[in-house]
């Protein structure tokens, strides 16, 4: 009966709005700081297993972000060849994931990395990485100087 009140709750975080989602998958057992992770509108987080997605502080997911922590053709598909497995999500701090980025089980993201729109991460990704593409593929990492460029670029309000 817990199990099936978690995941409910997680299912109604999947169609609130921002702030309002977050207090929901924080019920169905996300692991994560209220305070200091954004979700976005309109994200998905894995309804089954959500107490497997476990997110660090300062963590901001975009618009339409899905977290998906099993795979489970059996249910669908009868003696389907793959079995049912799940696995945890994890996402370091200071991460940013971009709109309609697919997250899959067994990922880690690290510290500071930048995940650009529309990635689906299927692999454990390097600590202040930017990441793009399907499949993913690092095309920079983030350093020094490109966080000053950013950050003047933000003073002067041209980003």
């Amino acid at each position: 009966m817990f199990k099936f009140i978690r995941r409910l709750f997680c299912l109604i975080g999947n169609y609130c709005p921002p702030k309002l989602n977050s207090f929901f998958y924080k019920l169905a057992g996300v692991k994560f700081n209220f305070k200091k992770v954004w979700f976005g509108n309109k994200c998905y987080v894995d309804t089954i297993f959500p107490e497997n997605i476990i997110i660090g502080d300062n963590v901001c997911f975009s618009y339409g972000v899905t977290l998906i922590a099993h795979f489970d053709p059996s249910r669908s598909i009868k003696n389907h060849i793959i079995r049912r497995y799940k696995n945890k999500i994890k996402i370091e701090e200071g991460v940013f994931i971009g709109p309609g980025t697919i997250i899959l089980p067994g990922v880690t993201i690290k510290k500071n990395s930048f995940i650009r729109a529309g990635a689906v991460i299927k692999n454990d990704t390097k600590q202040n990485s930017i990441i793009e593409g399907n499949p993913q593929k690092q095309v920079g990492i983030i350093n020094k100087k490109l966080f000053d460029k950013f950050n003047l670029l933000n003073k002067n309000n041209q980003f």
